[in-house]
């Protein structure tokens, strides 16, 4: 779910239960109950290119114009077939048709003149990957990395803030996560296996804090997971405290996670509540104390429900984004009442902030 802290530090503004040996629990109080936190989307996507009932749409990331922020790009999976791609007005510019592709990410910067975007693709076991020209905003393929997982789910990307090395995450539904050291030379995509992590059961979202050199990881059925962000770093995770069922606020599934930066250590935390419609925020530094959820609803487009990926983009994108959006995957998207595929909500972070009181 392009979960993509890496374009910020441009702008200097993106396994619990068993208490198994590679798994800590932090605690905490239990918050006071909050009261309703409801706002609405202020655009929508055009719908997944799929059947009206197909659970199609997943996990949206995105591309930063640096030259033109409102020519930036929206970047979602369809399970059905690829990426599909649009621009800020949900209009679709564009698919890249290479399977069944869950989650996605973005990192900026790894190259001069091209970005990086990644996908796990369900198809092959494997983590397909496109280079983003600067100038023509197009994404051009850059080959598959065959996973070594019995099956492919969540995925992110990372990039070290000092040595500019790009590592893609990407786990499965057995709770098994591989980190791969990748290397770009021309046109290709190549990696090395460097470390594996193992929580309880199923997982999916993650999404890397490069800046502070953390791995978050939704475990379904359990929480949020924080795990050190380099190769080297402990393979023990923490479930963040409140971020599972003893918090009134969540009901399982655990979906995606995503991050809004607002400096290069402080910003928000925030994941997707399945099954109460909801998103949780987390403070991003310390140890992400729970700040309150909100959810969406009717508006100028339907609301949402059933979210599985979601994404924060944490710079300004024009006079309706003034402060970035959070975009979010619809589970039921209704065009004038009449069910239609599944697609994509915009919201502009200023009612975020605004509803829930943030910085």
């Amino acid at each position: 779910m392009m979960k993509n802290a890496s374009i910020y530090s441009f702008l200097f503004i993106v396994l619990i239960g068993c208490n198994d040996k590679n798994t800590a629990t932090e605690q905490s109080k239990e918050p006071a109950i909050q009261p309703e936190v409801v706002i609405t989307a202020a655009r929508e996507t055009a719908a997944v290119v799929a059947e009206t009932d197909d659970d199609a749409a997943d996990d949206p990331a995105f591309w930063y114009n640096f030259n033109d922020p409102t020519q930036s790009l929206i970047i979602g999976t369809n399970k059905k077939s690829g990426l599909q791609v649009y621009n800020l007005n949900g209009e679709l510019t564009s698919s890249y048709p290479v399977g069944r592709v869950n989650n996605a990410d973005v990192r900026q910067g790894v190259q001069d003149s091209f970005d990086l975007v990644g996908a796990s693709n369900r198809d092959n076991l494997s983590m397909d990957f496109w280079l983003v020209d600067k100038a023509s905003r197009n994404l051009m393929y850059a080959g598959e990395i065959v996973t070594e997982l019995t099956d492919v789910y969540g995925f992110c990307l990372s990039i070290d803030p000092t040595t500019k090395t790009a590592f893609a995450f990407v786990n499965s539904k057995t709770g098994k996560i591989e980190q791969w050291k990748l290397s770009i030379s021309g046109d290709k995509v190549t990696g090395t296996l460097v470390r594996t992590l193992q929580l309880q059961s199923q997982v999916e979202g993650m999404v890397a804090d490069d800046e502070l050199g953390k791995l978050y990881v939704g475990e379904e059925a359990r929480g949020v997971y924080r795990f050190d962000l380099s190769e080297t770093g402990s393979d023990k995770g923490t479930l963040i405290a409140l971020s599972d069922e003893s918090n009134p606020d969540i009901k399982y599934d655990i979906e995606g996670v995503t991050i809004y930066e607002t400096s290069k250590t402080e910003g928000y935390l925030i994941a997707s509540s399945q099954g109460n419609n909801s998103y949780a925020v987390f403070e991003r530094s310390g140890k992400n104390r729970y700040i309150g959820s909100f959810n969406i609803e009717d508006g100028v487009v339907d609301g949402v429900q059933e979210t599985d990926g979601i994404h924060a983009v944490s710079v300004p994108l024009g006079e309706a984004f003034p402060k970035g959006m959070f975009i979010c995957q619809d589970g039921f998207n209704y065009n004038n009442q009449i069910k239609v595929s599944q697609n994509f909500k915009m919201v502009s972070w200023v009612l975020i902030a605004e509803k829930l009181g943030l910085e």
